[in-house]
């Protein structure tokens, strides 16, 4: 009820009384508290003065300062409107226009810098004779592209991948899902919060720097827009405390996804309103509209997409778009077959060198702030089964725990999927796909649980004799994910006598 009065001001729709007067009403009368009135009467007396000859360039300069002021001031919104002649005409101060609309001091600095911004592209459009829109805006457009198809069988549920996939495959360069899961590290990730089963271990890596060397090792460059907003609960603080603080402006962020779309590429886009049970996820940007001042994008649970406003967009607590920039740069190789042969196996070098690492390192990733903290690698397994068998007196998030399960068996699928596709040969090849193997059954025992522990909104309670079967069957993924990292170290030996990834 309070965020309700505070967008609409004073009266919201209402009009008080007073502003109610006869049909017939004098149109030469002027209304002292109405800017629009002050502003008619004082158009229309430069131009008389400017007609009676004193001085006349003068008073037509004057004449067209205050119809200049009235056409751009119809570009903001009513609020946005209330509030700048509240601060600029009426001289309030922030803090007396804060109480008036009960809003915090920094939310109306935040309107103020927004309506600025909002008057500056519009004078500039005035400037050059462009001619008004439907509410005032400026430079209408809207495109929407048309995303390839996405079959489910070809999905990840690790969406920060799966989202690079289908932005690739609109730029013409569909890529296996294995691959890219491997290439990117996630078919080998697993990260576990110290404190519970909660899954925001999921999403606590660098953003900026995994999606930069990730599409760097597909051929391309990036652009990239990243913050988190003033005065607003971050979700995922863990990954996202070194990005700069911003403001909720709208002009911020429109331009650079009218930039990317118009050029025929997607953004991806960090999601706080997906639908559940993912609540939090990656999508693309795939469309805007300027006069409906609204996007297109997709949805891990919606197929057909969904949209957002600019405020919705602009008003995202975390803030993360970013598109491939440029074209794809052919990999590094001596040309021929061998040499693009010879530049994937070094590419799988890589990442397998980045699973056998990430598996012996327990702390990969760790958040600047002091009361989030994370097990990794091989480590996180126990860490996990520590959680289970806490005691009744602190039973595991179930929520977390399905998300957990579905997400990391699934991971350990796609690992088995590229190890068994790595371009090695001889005894090297072998190992890698004892390893696939052993990935393969690690994913089972976790999708057992995954199984009994549903990726489901639910109150009800994990019971310990539930908590000890999902136990066991970690321990048992444990073993497996062990065995397979050795022969993933054993491969890797083998593969860089004779090559330097």
């Amino acid at each position: 009820a309070n965020m309700r009065l505070r967008r609409g001001g004073p009266y919201k729709k209402e009009k008080p009384f007073a502003s109610f007067g006869p049909s017939n009403a004098d149109p030469d009368r002027v209304e002292w508290d109405d800017l629009d009135s002050v502003l008619r009467h004082l158009t229309r007396s430069a131009a008389d003065a400017a007609l009676s000859g004193q001085d006349p360039a003068e008073h037509l300069l004057r004449k067209e300062l205050y119809e200049t002021i009235r056409s751009v001031l119809h570009v903001l919104s009513r609020k946005e409107r209330s509030i700048f002649e509240a601060y600029f005409f009426k001289q309030l101060s922030p803090d007396e226009i804060a109480s008036m609309y009960r809003m915090t001091t920094g939310s109306i600095y935040t309107y103020i810098h927004r309506s600025r911004q909002k008057l500056k592209q519009e004078r500039i459009r005035v400037s050059l004779g462009l001619s008004t829109e439907k509410g005032g805006s400026a430079m209408v457009g809207s495109k929407v592209l048309k995303l390839p198809e996405h079959p489910p069988h070809t999905r990840s549920m690790t969406t920060f991948v799966d989202r690079v996939g289908q932005l690739l495959a609109a730029l013409g360069d569909p890529r296996e899902t294995a691959e890219l899961m491997g290439l990117s590290g996630f078919a080998f990730r697993m990260q576990i919060s110290d404190k519970a089963t909660y899954a925001d271990g999921i999403y606590m890596f660098d953003w900026r720097q995994k999606l930069r060397t990730f599409l760097e090792e597909l051929g391309y460059g990036t652009a990239m827009l990243c913050g988190q907003l003033a005065e607003s609960p971050v979700p995922l603080l863990g990954a996202v405390e070194r990005f700069p603080v911003v403001l909720p402006i709208e002009e911020a962020v429109l331009p650079f996804i009218r930039r990317a779309v118009d050029a025929g590429k997607p953004v991806l886009y960090f999601d706080t309103s997906a639908a559940r049970p993912y609540v939090h996820e990656w999508s693309l940007i795939y469309g805007y509209d300027d006069e409906r001042r609204l996007v297109h994008l997709t949805d891990a649970m919606k197929p057909d997409g969904k949209t957002l406003s600019y405020d919705d967009v602009a008003e995202n607590p975390v803030r993360f778009l970013a598109t491939v920039e440029g074209g794809r740069e052919p990999a590094v190789a001596p040309p021929g077959a061998a040499g693009e042969e010879a530049a994937r196996r070094k590419a799988a070098a890589r990442a397998l060198r980045f699973a056998a690492d990430y598996a012996r390192n327990a702390r990969a990733y760790c958040p600047m702030t002091g009361y989030l903290s994370y097990t990794s690698g091989l480590a996180a397994y126990d860490r996990w089964i520590g959680h289970l068998r806490r005691g009744p007196g602190s039973p595991p998030n179930r929520y977390g725990m399905g998300q957990l399960a579905a997400v990391y068996a699934e991971a350990k699928r796609y690992a088995a999927g590229y190890l068994r596709g790595v371009p090695f040969e001889g005894e090297a090849m072998r190992l890698a796909l004892l390893a696939a193997e052993a990935y393969e059954q690690a994913g089972e025992a976790i999708g057992e649980i995954a199984s009994e522990v549903p990726f489901a909104r639910t109150a009800e309670m994990m019971a310990p004799e539930l908590c000890e079967r999902c136990a066991a069957r970690l321990e048992k993924a444990r073993n497996f994910e062990a065995a397979a990292v050795e022969y993933v170290e054993k491969s890797l030996t083998l593969m860089e006598k004779g090559i330097s990834p």
